[in-house]
């Protein structure tokens, strides 16, 4: 091959170690580094553990002469660093090659030869260094060789090959860094999503971050650098957008220089709203200062003065002078008040803040008398107050004086105070002026007139009219229940009776008790005996649904008549023994009405709600233990014993009376009830199932 200078052999070298790297893909660093102690001062040379020959500027040699051995060299055996070269000035970075390989198992192992190629120019460096004959060596041989001097800002590509087994070799890929340069990127920004794209070109990896600009470039909380590889993208989110977020990358690499684009700066005015909400902390008071700390993150300072809330404005204090020192701004000899605030002005744009309302030194509080004003001050500072009466003038809102100024002082040093101090009555159109007179900015407080009324007489007579008008009503409304309590029927209630057909006997009972109850006592009566008709047509299952929805509609009452042998007759219907011999029902009604009342206590006992439901059972036909347990949360009435309890308790269901009223209208009615017809032949037909029982039993 010829001389390294050849013009037409450095392509072919070039080419060659692209195949290399290719046949053995070990890789160094992406990024340079510099040993530690910056700029290291060393003789150029070769040391190593062995006595050597070194020939260096080699021509390119390839041999592919095959190897005896299946041993290879690992990634360690090469390492590959950057130091300056200071010899002469200015100082030149310069490839510093290091070789540690363990030769156990290569015997006939002479040396290394090394071969490098700046990619960019092109520019080829080699050397071969062997071991002496008879030189005492160890199964680890090292070297360091210093050194290649290159052009930065570029990839070598690196090969070590051993002598003679020239096929174990190692290549790798190494950037020379340049301490001048930057890296270049690109961005787009994704307004709606709060967030940059950064990409950056083909070469070494790159940090990229944001920061706010100030003295220095400040990382943000929320977001920190990213690595980007070559190629590829990075995503950075930010929470607030500043005029002075910018983008920073550089490299990898220790003392990196930095590139630095603040897109934002040059357009500042849409992002100065956003900035004073951020940089505007809470308003603090102490003794009598009130401060405002302004932290912004950028340079950029305000304008603060002191303002004075009123009717939706915040009118200039011009008499208030705001101080600054260092990032806060204060006030002095001010009361602590919702209504002065601070005011930045920034570039066309301005922020209002204000203390929080509820934040308050001292309150008041005012009692109207025959002839003066009682106001009670409570404060938690020692201060001084001032009171007058004054009239407000509609057109400017001010207010003036038209008595004399009350003073009244808190004791020095003492908090939580509470002060008394009587004014003149105020007249009609007039206010009550109330001011801390210690502090040259403090917000007067007004109490108008029309706030209390002082006409006595009208607040009497508008009281007693509105107490004769409640008792004409209450009076009025009372006679006219009573009246229709003795005019017109109470109980006009709506009664679905159910009952169990124990015999011809008991059901003659049934409608006689049936007849009681529309007759004398006013109800709407609804019973099967007497719509046989519309039973016989839809059935008696549907027939009951139909009147327990209408039972339901009407706010009604289903009455359950009881009797022993209903009792039997319920344990066969729970056990579903339809069909025995002791069930005498060819129509089914018992467990028609069963099946549809059983849901109606499932849910009515749930919401614990059963005021719907009334038993009843005649005395001699039944006992309280004859009443099955899920029946016995529900009134029970033994007739004709509790007759006055059940009319009572239809009553109060009917009307709401008042409790007076039921008890003397249910003791009218019962002496009605004692001479009636409809009672004696009631009574008879109880006499008469009570003999049909006996029988039965016997």
């Amino acid at each position: 091959m010829g001389s390294l200078g050849s013009a037409y052999c450095l392509p072919l070298l070039f080419l060659t170690l692209q195949l290399l790297l290719l046949l053995n893909p070990s890789r160094g660093q992406d990024s340079c580094f510099e040993e530690e102690g910056g700029v290291e001062v060393f003789s150029k040379g070769v040391f190593s553990n062995f006595e050597y020959n070194l020939q260096e500027s080699l021509h390119f040699a390839s041999n592919s002469s095959p190897s005896t051995t299946d041993w290879t060299l690992p990634p360690e055996a090469l390492t590959i660093s950057t130091v300056s070269l200071c010899e002469g000035q200015p100082c030149k970075p310069c490839i510093r090659i290091n070789i540690s390989v363990n030769v156990t198992g290569l015997p006939k192992l002479k040396g290394f030869m090394v071969q490098g190629l700046e990619l960019n120019e092109n520019t080829f460096h080699s050397f071969r260094i062997l071991k002496k004959k008879n030189a005492k060596t160890g199964d680890l041989w090292e070297v360091r060789y210093d050194c290649w001097t290159v052009t930065p800002g570029q990839y070598l590509s690196v090969t070590l090959t051993t002598v003679p087994n020239n096929d174990l070799s190692i290549s790798k890929m190494y950037y020379i860094c340049d301490r001048d340069a930057k890296p270049d990127f690109q961005y787009d920004h994704i307004a709606e999503e709060k967030k940059i794209e950064i990409s950056v070109p083909k070469g070494p990896d790159v940090y990229v971050r944001l920061c706010y600009q100030a003295n220095i470039c400040e990382d943000l909380e929320t977001s920190g650098k990213k690595l980007i590889t070559s190629s590829q993208n990075a995503s950075l989110s930010y929470e607030n957008l500043l005029p002075c977020l910018c983008i920073e990358a550089f490299y990898t690499y220790p003392d990196s220089k930095r590139k630095k684009e603040c897109p934002f700066q040059k357009h500042p005015e849409p992002y100065i709203e956003e900035l004073l909400q951020v940089s505007v902390q809470e308003i603090q008071h102490h003794s009598d200062t009130m401060t405002v700390r302004y932290a912004s993150p950028c340079p950029l300072v305000p304008t603060v003065t002191s303002c004075r809330k009123q009717d939706g404005k915040c009118i200039p204090e011009k008499k208030a002078i705001v101080k600054e020192h260092g990032r806060e701004y204060y006030l002095e000899s001010a009361d602590r008040d919702h209504h002065l605030c601070f005011k930045f002005s920034l570039l066309n744009h301005s922020l209002i803040k204000c203390p929080d309302r509820r934040d308050r030194l001292w309150h008041m509080d005012v009692k109207i008398q025959l002839t003066q004003l009682l106001l009670t001050i409570s404060s938690t500072v020692p201060a001084s107050f001032s009171a007058a009466v004054c009239h407000q003038n509609q057109q400017t809102g001010a207010c003036d004086p038209q008595s004399l100024i009350y003073n009244i002082s808190t004791q020095h040093q003492v908090r939580s105070q509470v002060l008394q101090l009587w004014l003149p009555r105020p007249g009609i159109g007039d206010c009550i002026k109330v001011w801390r007179s210690d502090v040259r900015f403090s917000h007067q407080h007004l109490i108008c007139s029309f706030d209390f009324s002082h006409k006595h007489l009208g607040l009497l007579a508008l009281a007693t009219s509105l107490v004769v008008f409640t008792l004409v009503f209450i009076i009025y409304t009372s006679c006219r229940r009573i009246w229709k309590i003795f005019t017109a029927p109470l109980w006009r209630r709506t009664i679905l009776l159910v009952y169990s057909p124990d015999s011809a006997e008991y059901k003659t009972l049934i409608c006689g008790f049936a007849d009681f109850l529309h007759s004398i006592l006013g109800c709407e009566v609804i019973l099967d005996l007497w719509d046989m008709n519309t039973v016989s047509q839809i059935g008696m299952l549907p027939w009951f649904y139909q009147k327990r929805e209408l039972v339901s509609e009407r706010n009604g009452k289903v009455m359950i008549a009881w009797t022993r042998r209903s009792m039997s007759m319920y344990k066969q219907w729970k056990n579903r023994q339809v069909n025995s011999i002791g069930w005498k029902d060819s129509t089914n009604l018992f467990g028609a009405a069963m099946s549809c009342l059983e849901k109606d206590f499932e849910v009515q006992q749930e919401h614990k709600n059963l005021q719907h439901y009334t038993m009843v059972y005649f005395e001699g036909l039944c006992e309280k233990k004859d009443i099955p347990k899920c029946f016995r949360k529900i009134s029970r009435y033994r007739l004709l014993q509790d007759l006055y309890r059940l009319v009572s308790h239809l009553q109060d269901t009917t009307y709401m009376s008042p409790p007076c009223l039921i008890k003397a209208v249910a003791k009218y009615l019962m002496k009605k009830l004692i001479s009636s017809e409809k009672r004696r032949g009631l009574q008879h037909h109880i006499e008469l199932c009570k003999n049909k029982l006996g029988e039965d039993v016997r």
